[in-house]
């Protein structure tokens, strides 16, 4: 293969990976929405959280294929700079949009934890008070059968 089809890959690697990222922000946002609308149920967020993960996975091994080609190639852009500049420069640029998608990711993603925080803690305040409505009912309901049970009538006609 030629070296600059290296190079090229290189730059296509990493337009995959800010395509990954520019997903990854949607998928982000989408759960943010899932977390602040009680209405939604805990399979939309393992769906999203799913799809999340494939995601990550996909830039885990876009980035551990970078890896290896940039080790390949990186002697052969040293000493012929001048070949590549252009395809350097659409990497450098793809380099800082990737910089700025990792970012916001991460802010969402920082978001998304606290709103889960306070989506969880509201799930745990529900069903204490489910579990404490369910205790007065039990107490209710074995206070009057304990007090229901009459051995003798309380007015008992004698006079007959």
């Amino acid at each position: 293969m030629e070296n600059m089809d290296y190079v090229v890959m290189l730059r296509e690697s990493l337009e995959k990976k800010v395509d990954i990222l520019e997903v990854l922000l949607i998928r982000n946002k989408e759960q943010a929405a899932i977390l602040q609308d009680p209405n939604t149920s805990p399979d939309d967020l393992e769906k999203n959280m799913n799809m999340k993960s494939e995601l990550i996975d996909r830039i885990v091994m876009l980035d551990d294929g970078f890896e290896q080609l940039f080790n390949r190639v990186k002697a052969i852009l040293d000493e012929d700079r001048a070949t590549y500049a252009d395809e350097i420069r659409l990497m450098q640029d793809l380099i800082r949009k990737i910089t700025e998608l990792t970012a916001d990711v991460e802010a969402t993603e920082y978001k998304n934890k606290e709103y889960a925080k306070t989506r969880f803690s509201n799930i745990k305040k529900d069903l204490r008070e489910v579990k404490k409505s369910g205790d007065v009912v039990s107490s209710y309901y074995k206070n009057m059968m304990a007090h229901n049970k009459v051995d003798e009538p309380a007015f008992w006609d004698k006079k007959k």
